[in-house]
């Protein structure tokens, strides 16, 4: 089912610390020499797989407070993604999508929250492929995307030009695509059942993951039926047949949730934090919880310390990130999964 591991690695960074298409084709040309993945030092990484680690997400992650704002839920300004990845060990982003003019562009809402560090699709994926290319020793990068306008009923030209984007950037060698969770099998879901690719695998190379249900996710899945010829693993359910990826932003509410989906292998986003409310009070419960939850992905408008609040999150002992309480192996350590000595790329 897997490809042959790769072996993957790092510069010393602030990890939270008060600073804190679908199928491969065969007959497409092979890669580039410039994106073969270089070799590090792993010792495990022919074992531990995607979903052993636990890392922090930033929530809208190009977001920078508008001028003049006197809202708590946009009280936040997020770091370039380049600086996010080294200064602040994030490796799950997200981004929002407007379809305009046949271009995603990247912002919250149009006018009155839309400033951000990147302003499109292919400029925020060109400075976290300029960043990987520069640090193929990391772990998987993780890029949510949610779709923010209606597709008129035009879905796959909509979804064409997703994947266009994508591909314009990040070669599908470097992407973990359903095809190659899926592998022989008969769907993602069965394909999941051996677990994730290993790490060696995946190193220097990035998921797409879509935070959309309804109308698109039907859409996408096919009517519910397959990821065949996608880029990008939906929101889903255990028993999903394209069931991988799960977006459970509660994670004292969505415990049950959580829970069923790392049962069936699921790679899981919650949320630390929300519209500034647990900042405001230095709320720690949905913090807590979510560390404990073993979601992987524990998202956050607050990603280091600031000065207008004492609340921040931090992965603990996480270099950036660490063994996943709930799903990771005996064989796990944080350095295993990344080492801070062993990212940047020879």
């Amino acid at each position: 089912m897997r490809r042959a591991s790769e072996l993957g690695l790092p510069l010393a960074f602030l990890f939270g610390t008060l600073c804190s298409t679908g199928c491969a084709k065969t007959d497409e040309p092979e890669t580039p020499l410039t994106d073969v993945q270089p070799v590090y030092d792993y010792p495990f990484d022919g074992e531990l797989r995607i979903d052993e680690l636990q890392t922090k997400s930033t929530h809208n992650s190009y977001h920078v407070e508008p001028p003049n704002n006197d809202l708590l839920a946009w009280d936040y300004t997020n770091l370039s993604l380049d600086r996010q990845f080294s200064e602040l060990g994030i490796r799950h982003i997200e981004l929002d999508l407007h379809f305009e003019l046949g271009t995603f562009n990247v912002f919250h809402l149009k006018l009155i929250d839309d400033h951000t560090t990147c302003a499109t699709l292919v400029e925020c994926l060109t400075v976290a492929k300029s960043w990987s290319d520069a640090h193929r020793g990391h772990h998987p990068l993780v890029i949510q995307l949610e779709l923010k306008d209606n597709q008129n009923g035009d879905h796959e030209l909509f979804f064409d030009e997703l994947h266009r984007e994508i591909l314009s950037v990040w070669p599908e060698p470097r992407i973990v695509t359903p095809a190659f969770v899926k592998g022989a099998h008969a769907n993602v879901s069965a394909g999941l059942a051996s677990g994730w690719p290993t790490l060696g695998e995946t190193r220097g190379k990035v998921i797409f993951t879509m935070d959309d249900i309804g109308e698109t996710q039907r859409a996408y899945t096919h009517e519910h039926h397959d990821l065949e010829g996608r880029l990008v693993f939906p929101d889903s359910n255990p028993g999903d047949p394209y069931a991988a990826v799960m977006v459970a932003n509660d994670p004292i509410g969505d415990a049950a949730r959580i829970a069923a989906g790392l049962a069936a292998h699921m790679l899981v986003r919650t949320r630390a934090d929300s519209d500034g409310v647990e900042a405001a009070a230095n709320d720690t419960s949905k913090r807590t919880a979510a560390l404990a939850s073993g979601a992987h992905f524990v998202s956050t408008d607050y990603p280091a310390l600031v000065d207008t609040t004492p609340y921040f999150v931090v992965i603990p002992g996480g270099t950036p990130s660490r063994c996943n309480p709930v799903t990771a192996s005996k064989t796990c350590t944080s350095n295993a999964l990344e080492n801070p000595d062993q990212l940047l790329t020879p």
